[in-house]
């Protein structure tokens, strides 16, 4: 297995300078720790990649998927927005059963290696009109508006109940599903002051559910992944 360092960007002329290899950190996640960054070679990854964005089923039928921009996985630069230093983390999730909440207050981010834990903040994304030319009238999770109040209005109470769908399975959904489906939780986990850059891509977050009044929590391991695309 080949290692590559996060956030590298190599390029490699081919054909007279006409092409070149672009590597790419990406971030993986699952329910094992994972130590090294792993390099997946020149692989189709992106937002519905099996690889990079896996569903989880936990043993108390939540399901959940995330989805991380790669722009985090860089070290700020000074020319770089504010929005760089805020890590957004894209969530989704559902349930097998009924009677779950997600308690929106206790989420952590913890960054093992350079020993940090982040009190991570929920923001709850609604179904509104997409703006994208390609989804005409669809409602899709986004933002109230696009505006700086929006993108920093977290959810104030204690818990939030997690959606449950009969006959279903978030690993079936497909294509725009995710961000369309109303019976889907959707958000984003927001942790101020953080990105995933170098020894800060190795990172947990765990989350707490609430049934028949007592917690449970639950930890995810994500971890750097290296890919490569070919440009011309």
């Amino acid at each position: 297995m080949l290692y590559i360092r996060v956030g590298l960007i190599l390029a490699i002329s081919l054909l007279q300078g006409c092409a070149y290899y672009v590597y790419s950190p990406h971030t993986s996640y699952g329910l094992t720790k994972v130590d090294t960054e792993e390099y997946l070679g020149p692989i189709d990854t992106g937002y519905y990649s099996p690889i990079t964005s896996p569903v989880l089923t936990f043993d108390n039928g939540v399901q959940v998927k995330f989805s991380i921009s790669e722009m985090y996985n860089s070290p700020r630069k000074p020319q770089d927005l504010e929005h760089f230093d805020n890590a957004r983390i894209e969530v989704f999730i559902t349930s097998l059963k009924k009677g779950i909440e997600l308690d929106t207050q206790h989420i952590i981010l913890e960054q093992y290696r350079i020993s940090k834990k982040t009190s991570v903040k929920f923001l709850e994304k609604k179904h509104y009109p997409s703006l994208a030319k390609n989804q005409h009238g669809l409602l899709v999770c986004t933002y109230s508006e696009l505006t700086q109040k929006a993108f920093y209005d977290f959810y104030q109470e204690k818990s939030i109940e997690v959606p449950y769908m009969t006959d279903f399975n978030l690993d079936l959904i497909k294509g725009s599903g995710l961000i369309s489906n109303p019976n889907i939780l959707c958000g984003e986990l927001v942790a101020m002051d953080t990105n995933f850059a170098d020894e800060k891509g190795y990172f947990t977050i765990t989350l707490p559910f609430i049934e028949t009044g007592s917690t449970k929590e639950y930890t995810v391991y994500f971890y750097p992944v290296g890919t490569r695309f070919l440009a011309k």
